[in-house]
């Protein structure tokens, strides 16, 4: 009886080891060839006029992506004034970064004064975002460094199949970033 339990319990260890090492199919968000990726970050200490390269996933395009803030704000309503510092680009570093955030991504959350959740989806090639897209970065604006509880949360889905991107990717950002 020592026996048998021993060969079911490896028996049951070699299919587990085998499944595990081959995988039938892609774990994707869209069942096709791309995958979801979810970040999150703390910006405190990010320097005045700094970049923080957030999400890079050349040579891979982001086709989609959720990006959420927290920033200061004069006004935390709805549709009210875009983040105070924080900036968020989008597109490959070194050809084309396009500012995405603005009044209109001003979700009127905010728990501690003066603070307020800024949310945004883009969508490659479209509503002035780039048709390639493999950077998002964030960008400190203001003339100070980021203090207190700022973030930035992301999710993206990215195409992994091979096809064609530009893997050019330059010293700096692109003059849209005062955007």
């Amino acid at each position: 009886m020592k026996r048998q339990k021993h060969f079911i319990f490896f028996l049951v260890a070699f299919v587990l080891a085998v499944a595990i090492a081959y995988p039938t199919k892609k774990a994707s968000a869209h069942g096709d060839d791309s995958q979801f990726i979810a970040e999150s970050s703390l910006l405190a200490g990010l320097a005045p006029g700094a970049v923080f390269p957030f999400i890079d996933t050349t040579p891979h395009k982001i086709v989609q992506a959720h990006i959420a803030i927290t920033d200061s704000t004069s006004d935390c309503h709805p549709g009210a004034a875009p983040p105070d510092n924080i900036k968020i680009l989008v597109g490959q570093a070194g050809v084309a970064l396009v500012s995405v955030m603005d009044k209109t991504t001003n979700t009127g959350i905010s728990t501690t004064p003066s603070q307020c959740v800024f949310h945004v989806t883009i969508n490659a090639g479209q509503a002035g975002v780039p048709a390639t897209v493999t950077d998002i970065v964030v960008l400190n604006g203001g003339s100070a460094a980021v203090t207190g509880i700022n973030t930035v949360t992301a999710s993206a889905t990215v195409r992994v199949d091979n096809s064609a991107v530009s893997q050019h990717h330059g010293q700096g950002v692109s003059a849209r970033v005062g955007d």
